[in-house]
């Protein structure tokens, strides 16, 4: 199976399915789900209700950490913004 993703999700109690952690490319979360419609199967991407802004600032947690490290006043830190975002949250 080329470019496919393996996941898990569940029947709702109107027998439609979810499956969670489904994210864009930017981040954002979405809920997916599918549901047989006139014999067919449709899917439909809703925003989240669960989501919280979340500024991304595209790259890993431990990338973050190393910078951090590297700088000793946080005002010189080019992911300052970052930073303080994530603190407010």
């Amino acid at each position: 199976m080329k470019n496919g993703i393996c996941t898990k999700g569940f029947i709702n109690e109107l027998g439609d399915i979810e499956v969670p952690g489904v994210f864009f490319e930017e981040g954002a979360e979405v809920d997916l789900k599918i549901w047989v419609e006139r014999g067919r199967f449709e899917i439909a991407l809703f925003p989240s209700e669960n989501e919280s802004k979340h500024h991304d600032c595209g790259i890993s947690e431990e990338e973050i950490q190393r910078t951090c490290a590297m700088f000793d006043d946080c005002g010189d830190c080019p992911l300052k913004e970052y930073c303080e975002s994530e603190a407010k949250e």
